[in-house]
Order: structure tokens, then C-alpha cells, then sequence
């Protein structure tokens, strides 16, 4: 368990100092751990530090249209003065890194989840929108102005942790961040058609087959979509291709929380959006976290099972 808080500045000046550095996104990996985990990676060796990209899972292809997202690295080569975890609250969310996070004598956490459990020996821990907007302050700490890649990357994350600005975590300095990412060159049409319209065949058609699914509990309040084996298996489509089903379910009048409970590797993943209950709350119930309005946990069991027990844990939080 680490031991330092440490500001922008602070962590600008050690990570100078640094030789070669990794960079670690967090499992089933969104916009925001890798675009911060790129971003930073790119203004480190602008600095001559040498930094690669790493994450257990693959890259969704709806990134690809960020060339530095292509060259995220799934095994870890060589030595490293530094790790690095991007995004991530807590340290099995490294997932296949996570034993070497532990092992390494010198590690650094750069996160904006509220649930962070201060796991590196170094910690810059910051609630804000989206880690893209701590990634720039070390970013400018280190004295490199974003070119147009970084400011893309940036403002990718943003977008896509945002809801494209939709989400009540969204701030008059995440608007203002946004603002100069494109005074320096990212383009937010591109981003948002990339990140929000584009999709497959295939993603289609499972959006289709979860949304004629959704149920609803506690008089309207809470809506649940679920994404089963069996909805893959028959549409083809990926896991990574369910980004956005619980904003659907925030889209419905009178619903105060959406749940998208995903089956995947014999367990559940279950991600929780709200309007005003503490979801951060109820997926401590299970062992995960996040963000007041929007968390997530795994939890094991048969599905009805698994149902039931969400559905209890995010009605003793449900707010009247």
C-alpha cells in the first residue's frame, strides 16, 4: 500500500528523472486509461524518458483511429525504472499486471476514481471528469505543451468518460480543458463520431437484443439491461462493443439508476450509472467502486441470483 500523495509538480519532477517507464491500463480497457496512459506516454518521451503503453486486454478497434493506440503492448519487455497504473482505483484492475505492479520498487498511481485505494508507493489521486484532465496537468507540469496528437488523445478520453459531456461529473474546468484541447488541434467532430456513432454490423445487433431485454425495478427507478454469453455467441459482437448500453438506460424518463450487467468468464461485470444515489456505494457492496454516479463490480453467481442481489444492494442506496 503507498504512502505519498504528491502534486502535479511534485510527480513532473520525479518522473524526469525516470529512465524508461510503463505505463498500465486498466482491464477491459476505456477512451480514458488509455488515451491518459498514451498522452502521457508521448509527452514522457518528448522529455527523453523511454515509455511504453501496456494492458492485459485488447484495444477496442473504435480507438484505432489514434495511431498511438495501435502500439499498446500486452507483455511487459525488458526492465523499467517505473510503473505506472492509469486509471485504475484499485490494483487488480491491472489485471496480468497487477504481480509485477506489486513486486516493483518504484510504482505510481495517476487516477480520478474517488474509490482509489492509494495501492502505488507514489499516489496523484484527483476527482475530477476524467483521468485525461489529470493526465494534462503533469502533462504541462513537465513543461511540454500538448501537439495535436496529445490534445486528441486528451480529449478522447474526456469525451468518452463524459458521455460527450452529458454526465453530471462534467465541470466548468472539464469544459474549459476541452476548449484548449482544441486550440491545440484535436478534433471533436472526428472523436465523437469515432467514439459515439460509429459501429459494427454486429453491435447493432446486440444493442437490439439487449435493449428489447431491459426490466425495471423499484416503480421505474432502476433499469437493468443485461448482456449474456448467449447474446454474444448469436450476434458476434465483443465484449468491448457494449460502451454506452447503460447511458440508454439513463435516456428513460423517471429512472434514477441504470445497471448493465455484462456475463463474461463465469462471472458478471455490472456497471452502474446514476442520477443522485451513491453508486460508488453499492458496488462496494460487492467489492468494486468508482465514482459516486457511476461504478462498477464484479460479482459471481447464478444470473437471477446476481440480479437480485443488485437490484437489494442499489435499493437500500435508491434516494426518495
Amino acid at each position: 500500500m503507498g504512502t505519498a500523495a504528491i502534486t502535479a509538480n511534485a510527480l513532473a519532477e520525479k518522473l524526469k528523472k525516470e529512465r524508461r517507464a510503463a505505463l498500465v491500463c486498466h482491464i477491459r480497457p476505456d477512451g480514458d486509461t488509455l488515451c491518459s496512459a498514451a498522452a502521457l506516454c508521448a509527452a514522457l518521451k518528448k522529455i527523453g524518458v523511454q515509455a511504453e503503453v501496456y494492458c492485459s486486454d485488447k484495444v477496442p478497434e473504435k480507438f484505432f483511429f489514434l495511431p498511438a493506440l495501435k502500439d499498446v503492448k500486452d507483455k511487459l519487455s525488458g526492465e523499467y525504472s517505473a510503473l505506472i497504473a492509469m486509471d485504475c482505483a484499485e490494483m487488480t484492475r491491472l489485471g496480468g499486471f497487477g504481480s509485477a505492479f506489486s513486486a516493483h520498487k518504484n510504482t505510481y498511481s495517476i487516477d480520478h476514481h474517488i474509490s482509489n485505494t492509494r495501492f502505488a508507493k507514489v499516489n496523484f489521486v484527483r476527482d475530477c471528469a476524467a483521468n485525461c484532465e489529470n493526465a494534462l496537468e503533469v502533462i504541462l507540469s513537465l513543461g511540454i505543451t500538448p501537439d495535436a496528437e496529445i490534445a486528441a488523445l486528451l480529449l478522447t478520453g474526456i469525451v468518452t468518460d463524459t458521455g460527450s459531456f452529458r454526465h453530471k461529473n462534467v465541470t466548468p474546468a472539464t469544459m474549459r480543458t476541452a476548449a484548449y484541447l482544441m486550440e491545440r488541434g484535436a478534433d471533436l467532430n472526428l472523436i465523437t463520431y469515432n467514439a459515439f456513432t460509429a459501429q459494427s454490423k454486429e453491435r447493432a445487433e446486440l444493442f437490439g437484443r439487449v435493449i428489447r431485454g431491459i426490466r425495471f425495478f423499484a416503480g421505474g427507478k432502476i433499469a437493468l439491461l443485461s448482456v449474456l454469453k448467449e447474446d454474444f455467441i448469436k450476434t458476434g459482437a465483443g465484449q468491448d462493443e457494449t460502451e454506452g448500453f447503460t447511458d440508454f438506460a439513463m435516456s428513460i424518463r423517471g429512472v434514477d439508476v441504470g445497471v448493465c450487467i455484462m456475463e463474461t468468464g463465469g462471472k458478471f461485470k455490472v456497471s452502474f450509472r446514476s442520477r443522485k444515489t451513491d453508486v460508488n456505494a453499492v458496488a462496494g457492496v460487492f467489492g468494486g467502486g468508482g465514482h459516486t454516479l457511476a461504478s462498477g463490480c464484479q460479482i459471481s453467481g447464478e444470473y437471477e441470483e446476481a440480479v437480485d442481489r443488485i437490484v437489494c444492494a442499489v435499493k437500500r442506496f435508491l434516494e426518495e
